[in-house]
């Protein structure tokens, strides 16, 4: 189940702060050099939480990187963060392949017993990309999810375009969509 919050302000700044307030951020980035990529490490990293930057086509590898970051501290709240639906577009990677990517990579993690902590929330700014990804993968790995969005449900659709409507933020998460 996924709980939805909006926040105070309508800007993404403060929510991305907000979001990354969580133990650790593990960041799924074709691109990282976007201003919101480049926003998510510098709110984890003023914050002294854990940042986990991760490619989205991963490997075995990625998997024991982040296994090892989030056993460096006591973690029980992962924050999924990454590139809006228009940036993974232009590699290639619809909102689908992104929902994909983002399960197979948590399930895998939760699965290994190298992991020393419980996840017990999984919390996005519910943005389009991998901020969807990784709510939807919550409800799929039954971990309680948070939705921390700017305030009007503001969301970027497909085309870049930024949306405010709380229906259409809400029905992106409806389960006949997720996987």
């Amino acid at each position: 189940m996924i709980k939805f919050l909006q926040h105070s302000s309508a800007k993404y700044p403060p929510r991305t702060y907000e979001n990354a307030s969580a133990d650790a951020t593990i960041a799924f980035a074709f691109d990282f050099n976007t201003p919101g990529e480049k926003l998510t490490k510098e709110a984890v990293s003023t914050q002294g939480k854990i940042y986990i930057p991760t490619q989205p086509l991963f490997r075995t590898i990625d998997i024991d990187k982040a296994i090892i970051k989030l056993n460096s501290k006591f973690t029980t709240t992962i924050n999924i963060a990454g590139n809006q639906l228009a940036t993974c577009l232009k590699y290639n990677c619809e909102q689908k392949r992104c929902d994909e990517l983002v399960y197979d990579f948590l399930r895998m993690l939760f699965l290994r017993k190298e992991l020393n902590n419980e996840i017990t929330l999984i919390r996005s700014g519910g943005q389009s990309g991998f901020d969807e990804a990784g709510l939807k993968a919550a409800v799929l790995l039954n971990i309680p999810a948070l939705c921390v969005c700017p305030k009007g449900w503001k969301f970027t659709d497909v085309n870049g375009i930024t949306i405010c409507d709380e229906r259409k933020f809400k029905n992106r998460f409806d389960p006949d969509f997720i996987l």
